[in-house]
């Protein structure tokens, strides 16, 4: 009898259980899986154990992104930066550090807009520091990790998106996201939060759950994503605080090294956020200007949907502007 009663729970049980997977697949909800399109990608990352991933050293090659489109080129030197010309490495120096956008994913070197910068700032050795999927944390350990390679860092550029808000957190969308595209090198995240002072607290990489039958089953699939989602959902909530924390820890990390530090807007947030960081930046004293992307299909890789090489002239000249205006370098 009790045999027959635990068999009957776990019938149930089953039964259940694909009522549920047949019900998630007509919503949409699919099992997990990777892009193949990825597959004939160069990868440009590898692991790191403390930034979770770095890029490459080589020379890069890219297929075209669109029917239309042409080769590029991404060339990686031995110090992890991304080339931006060949210039005297014992001048003043300026670094960008951010996400892909700073790197310049999808198009070539040369037309990068600290590729740009460069150009209409010769008395400088401008570093790319910038890193795809990279958010502002992330940027932060970079930076530190640069200020104990090199000397005579004059300025230090931040590339800011709002989705670094995002990554900070390590929140349950974006290690999904991370998970999907990890054919990219994408292997694990470290993230952080702040504490009652709103003082930075550090975590080490992490990596996205993944359940047995996880690329089978929708429902596991959706079990990871919840899972993945309530472990990040308090860090979410205070995910602007955090990243205004960690562009605090950029700056004053940059005065301790005698730098002056920048915060570049590429992108508006077109929301509360913006007066936020505005009062914020004001009461420390934080200098930042806003060279924003282009907007309309002319501004954009097709096949891919970063910005182009327009775009990144159209920005590099507006950094040099604001720089020079400002008179952030001499």
């Amino acid at each position: 009898m009790k045999f027959k009663n635990i068999s009957l729970i776990f019938l149930s049980i089953f039964f259940l259980s694909i009522i549920i997977e047949i019900t998630l697949r007509l919503k949409g909800d699919l099992p997990r899986k990777n892009p193949d399109f990825t597959i004939n990608e160069p990868l440009i990352n590898i692991p790191d154990p403390v930034l979770g991933w770095r890029p490459k050293i080589g020379n890069h090659k890219f297929r075209p992104w669109s029917k239309d489109g042409k080769e590029t080129y991404l060339t990686i030197n031995k110090d992890k930066s991304r080339f931006t010309g060949s210039i005297d490495q014992n001048k003043d120096k300026i670094i960008f550090i951010g996400g892909s956008i700073t790197q310049g994913w999808a198009v070539s070197d040369d037309q990068t807009f600290s590729y740009i910068f460069q150009k209409n700032n010769m008395s400088h050795k401008i570093y790319n520091f910038g890193v795809g999927g990279y958010g502002g944390y992330q940027s932060l350990l970079m930076l530190e990790k640069v200020f104990k390679n090199k000397d005579k860092i004059k300025l230090v550029i931040y590339g800011l998106i709002p989705h670094h808000e995002i990554r900070n957190t390590a929140a349950g969308s974006w290690m999904y996201l991370l998970n999907f595209f990890s054919k990219r090198g994408f292997i694990s995240l470290p993230y952080s939060s702040i504490d009652k002072e709103k003082k930075l607290i550090k975590y080490p990489p992490i990596q996205y759950l993944t359940l047995p039958f996880g690329e089978n089953s929708a429902l596991v699939a959706k079990i990871e994503k919840r899972i993945m989602k309530i472990r990040s959902l308090i860090r979410e909530k205070k995910q602007t605080e955090i990243s205004l924390s960690i562009i605090k820890e950029m700056n004053k990390l940059s005065l301790k090294n005698n730098s002056k530090f920048v915060l570049l807007f590429l992108e508006d947030f077109n929301d509360d956020r913006s007066k936020k960081y505005d009062l914020f930046l004001k009461n420390n004293n934080i200098n930042h200007i806003k060279c924003l992307m282009p907007k309309g299909q002319k501004y954009i890789v097709q096949g891919d949907g970063h910005p182009n090489g327009l775009s990144h002239y159209v920005i590099g000249k507006c950094i040099d502007k604001k720089i020079k205006i400002n008179s952030l370098i001499q």
